[in-house]
C-alpha cells in the first residue's frame, strides 16, 4: 500500500482524546488516515458492515469491567466473524507475555508498547505493506482463475484439435480432437493411450520422438508427421505438435493435431495475412512488436543498435472530420505505399489509425534524421484525390534508438512517440530525436532510471563523460600529488546527472563495469601525461562491486599500465568497506592481484562496520579512508566520541602499516583535531572542491 493512499483506520480507545494521541503519532509520520473511533462491540460490528477497513489499532480492553468491556481478543473474534482481512495492532502499557500470546493467538498481527517512540509508526507501515501484498495476491489469484476459465472456454471452442496427456494417457480432449479421431464423448477418450491413435507402422518413430522430447532440458515445442488412426481404424496423415503444459494445475503434455490434408500453402498464406494490415498491406501492430522485440534482444546480446521511426499524420482528426472515416482510407493507403518505397528496406508497419512505424537495423540517429526529412518532404508533396476533393497532408516523425537499456519494446515506442508528439506541438512537418534528460517533469523512478541508462549507453559516443579531481593533502608535510577521481556525466541538454542516479541506473542496466573501465582508461591516460611531464601523480579510483567480480577488469588495468608505461604505485583502487565486508574472499583476491601489479588499494567510508579490526586483518589494503560521519564538526566538545573513534582507527591502521585519510573535512577546527589524532591525509570541500584538471598546488598546503 503506497503512502499516498487513504488509510481507513479504526481506533479502539477509552475516549476520543486517547484515540487522538494515537492518531497524532500517525499524522506526524505522514500517514494519510481517515479514522473512526470505536468504544464498544456494537459500534465495531456496524463499522465493519458499512465499508472495507485497512487497519485496526486497539488497546487491550476498553469499558467498565463491572458492566461490559471490549477486549482485544473479542475484537479479533468480531473481525474474524466478519470475514475481513484487517490487520489488528494492540497497544499496551505493560508487555505481559501471557497477554501477548493470548491476543496473537486470537488473530492480532502485532503487539507494541504504548510509547511516543517510532515503534507504532514502523509497525503500521509494515502491516499496511503486508496488507497491500495480500490484497494484490488475492487479486492475482482471481485473475488467474478467470484466465483459467477463459482458457478452458477457448479450448472447448477452438477449431484446432487439442488434447492433454499424462503418463501417455489422455486426460482431456476438446470437441475438435474428439471429432478428428471419431469419438463422440470425452468419457470415451479419457484413459485411451495416445499410442493407440498412431498407426502401427509409425509407433516406433513416435516412441523415439517422445523419448527425445521428454529428455530435452530446454522443454521446447516439437512436432512430428505421422499416420493417425481413427476409432473406425481409418488412417490419415497428421502433424502432431507437443509441448509441456499444465492442466488443472498438474504438469502434462499438450498435443495439437493438424490434419495434413490442409494445404501447407494455405497455412503459409494465412500466416502472412495475420501479419499484415488489411488496408495498407504493411505489417500490422502485433507483428511489428515482435520485430521490435527481436531487435531489442539483438541490442542486448550483440550491442547492435537499430533505429525506430514513429510517423504520425499531422492534424489527422481534422482531415477525418472533413472527409469522413472511410474517406480518409485512400490517404492512409497512399502514405503507406510511399513509406514502403522511401523506407530504405526497413520494416514498415501501420501502427494505428494515423501512425506508422519503421524499424531499420544497424543504423544510427544521423541516418534516421536524413531518412525522416526525406519522408516529410515526400508526404508533403503527395496529392490524394478523394471524389471531388484533393488532400495534401504533412507528417511528423519521432526517432528513437533501440538501445539495450530500453529494457522493453514499449519503452522504445514510448520514446519515439514522445519525440513525435513534441514535433507536432512545434507545428509538425518535421522530425525530432528523442533525448533522454535527467529532470524530466512527471517521470517516476523507473522511467528516470531508464532515461539515465539510455544516457549512459550513448554518452561514450557523444562525449558526455568527464572526470573531476579532488586533492588529498598530507597533514604531515608531504607534498606528493594525490587526487580522488570523480565521474561526471551530462545529459543531452548539458545538465549534470546526479551521481546517485547515474550509478543506480548503471547498476540496474549492468553498465557499471563499462563506466569503471572508461574511468580507468581516462585516469591512467592523465597519469601517463603527468609522468612524461616529470610530475608524478597518484589517483584514487573507485570501482564498483560488479568490477571487483569481473576478472576482465584486472586484465584491463594491466594492459593500461603496460601501454602507458605507468608505475603501478600511481594507481590506488578504492573499494567501499560495506562491499568488502560482503565479499571478503573476493575483495582479498582482488587486492592481492593489484599488489602483484604494484598497484595500491584503499577502503573508503571506513569505520561504519560492526568490527573493523577483523576487516583490516583480512584485507591487505594500503589506505583507509575514514567515513565522513566521523569527521564532521570535530572541533566541538560534543564530538569527543567521534574523536576517540578516529584515534582508535588511526592507532590500529598504523600498527598494520596502513595510512589513513579523513573524508569530507568541512572546517579548520576539524583539520586541527585530525592532525592531533595523527591522521595522515585529508580531503574535503574545505580544502578544495573537485576541479576539472590536475592543477592543485600541493606545495602551498600547510
Amino acid at each position: 500500500m503506497i503512502q499516498n493512499d487513504i488509510i481507513r483506520l479504526i481506533v479502539i480507545e477509552e475516549s476520543a482524546n486517547d484515540a487522538e494521541v494515537i492518531l497524532n503519532r500517525l499524522r506526524k509520520a505522514r500517514f494519510p488516515i481517515r479514522p473512526k473511533h470505536i468504544e464498544d462491540d456494537e459500534d465495531l460490528q456496524e463499522a465493519l458492515s458499512q465499508q472495507e477497513w485497512d487497519l485496526i489499532i486497539t488497546v487491550p480492553k476498553v469499558g467498565d469491567p463491572e458492566i461490559y468491556e471490549l477486549t482485544a481478543t473479542t475484537v479479533c473474534e468480531i473481525v474474524k466473524t466478519a470475514k475481513q482481512d484487517i490487520p489488528i495492532i494492540v497497544i499496551t502499557d505493560v508487555l505481559d507475555g501471557k497477554v501477548i500470546a493470548e491476543v496473537l493467538t486470537a488473530g492480532a498481527k502485532q503487539v507494541v508498547p504504548d510509547s511516543p517512540e517510532t515503534c507504532l509508526q514502523t509497525v503500521v507501515g509494515l502491516e499496511l505493506e503486508n496488507l497491500a501484498e495480500r490484497r494484490k495476491r488475492r487479486q492475482l489469484e482471481q485473475l488467474y482463475k478467470e484466465g483459467q476459465k477463459h482458457n478452458k472456454m477457448l479450448l472447448e471452442t477452438s477449431r484446432d484439435a487439442i488434447a492433454y496427456v499424462h503418463d501417455g494417457m489422455h486426460i482431456h480432449a476438446n470437441p475438435s480432437y474428439l471429432d478428428m479421431f471419431g469419438y463422440k464423448k470425452l468419457e470415451d477418450m479419457e484413459g485411451v493411450p495416445i499410442m493407440d491413435l498412431v498407426a502401427m507402422n509409425d509407433q516406433a518413430n513416435f516412441k523415439e520422438f517422445m523419448r527425445d522430447f521428454m529428455a530435452d532440458t530446454k522443454e521446447e515445442e516439437r512436432n512430428i508427421n505421422l499416420e493417425g488412426l481413427k476409432s473406425n481404424n481409418k488412417r490419415f496423415k497428421l502433424k502432431m505438435e507437443v509441448s509441456h503444459a499444465r492442466y488443472d494445475s498438474e504438469p502434462c503434455i499438450q498435443v495439437i493435431i493438424r490434419d495434413q490434408s490442409q494445404s501447407e500453402e494455405l497455412e503459409r498464406q494465412l500466416k502472412e495475412v495475420s501479419r499484415r494490415d488489411q488496408l495498407t498491406g504493411l505489417f500490422n501492430r502485433q507483428h511489428f512488436l515482435l520485430l521490435l522485440e527481436k531487435a531489442l534482444a539483438k541490442a542486448m546480446a550483440e550491442h547492435v543498435r537499430s533505429v525506430l521511426l514513429y510517423v504520425m499524420v499531422d492534424d489527422f482528426v481534422s482531415i477525418r472530420d472533413r472527409v469522413g472515416v472511410g474517406g480518409a482510407d485512400p490517404l492512409i493507403k497512399n502514405i503507406g505505399k510511399l513509406l514502403k518505397k522511401v523506407g530504405d528496406g526497413g520494416n514498415v508497419a501501420r501502427f494505428n489509425d494515423s501512425a506508422y512505424t519503421i524499424l531499420i537495423p544497424d543504423k544510427d540517429v544521423k541516418y534516421a534524421g536524413v531518412l525522416a526529412q526525406k519522408i516529410c518532404k515526400a508526404v508533403e508533396s503527395q496529392v490524394t484525390e478523394i471524389g471531388d476533393q484533393t488532400l495534401v497532408a504533412t507528417c511528423s516523425v519521432g526517432i528513437a534508438l533501440v538501445l539495450a537499456s530500453s529494457a522493453t519494446p514499449q519503452g522504445v515506442l514510448s520514446d519515439a512517440h514522445a519525440a513525435c508528439t513534441e514535433m507536432q506541438k512545434k507545428g509538425g512537418n518535421g522530425f525530432n530525436v528523442y533525448k533522454a534528460v535527467v529532470n524530466k517533469a512527471g517521470s517516476d523512478k523507473e522511467h528516470k532510471n531508464s532515461d539515465v541508462a539510455k544516457l549512459i549507453e550513448t554518452a561514450f559516443d557523444e562525449n558526455r563523460l568527464s572526470l573531476r579531481f579532488q586533492p588529498i593533502v598530507s597533514l604531515h608535510d608531504e607534498t606528493q600529488a594525490i587526487y580522488e577521481v570523480f565521474l561526471r556525466m551530462q545529459d543531452t541538454e548539458g545538465q549534470n546527472v546526479p551521481t546517485a542516479d547515474l550509478f543506480d541506473a548503471a547498476e540496474q542496466a549492468n553498465m557499471v563495469t563499462d563506466l569503471d573501465k572508461w574511468v580507468l582508461k581516462e585516469s591512467l591516460t592523465r597519469i601517463a601525461e603527468k609522468e612524461k611531464q616529470g610530475e608524478p601523480t597518484h589517483l584514487f579510483i573507485k570501482l564498483s562491486d560488479q568490477s571487483i567480480r569481473d576478472e576482465s577488469v584486472l586484465l584491463f588495468i594491466r594492459k593500461l599500465l603496460k601501454a602507458g608505461q605507468i608505475p603501478g604505485e600511481r594507481v590506488i583502487v578504492e573499494i567501499s568497506e560495506s562491499s568488502a565486508i560482503s565479499q571478503v574472499k573476493l575483495a582479498k583476491a582482488f587486492m592481492t592481484s593489484l599488489k602483484a601489479m604494484n598497484c595500491q588499494s584503499a577502503l573508503e567510508h571506513f569505520g561504519t562496520g560492526l568490527n573493523y579490526e577483523t576487516t583490516l586483518r583480512h584485507l591487505p589494503v594500503d589506505y583507509v579512508k575514514i567515513d565522513g560521519s566521523f569527521t564532521k564538526g570535530l572541533g566541538g566538545n560534543e564530538n569527543a566520541e567521534n574523536q576517540k573513534a578516529i584515534e582508535d582507527i588511526v592507532k590500529k591502521t598504523h600498527e598494520l602499516g596502513m595510512k589513513t585519510i579523513a573524508e569530507a573535512v568541512e572546517d579548520a577546527n576539524s583539520l586541527t583535531v585530525l592532525w592531533s589524532c595523527e591522521v595522515d591525509f585529508a580531503q574535503g570541500h574545505y580544502i578544495q572542491e573537485p576541479i576539472d584538471d590536475l592543477i592543485f598546488d600541493f606545495s602551498d598546503e600547510e
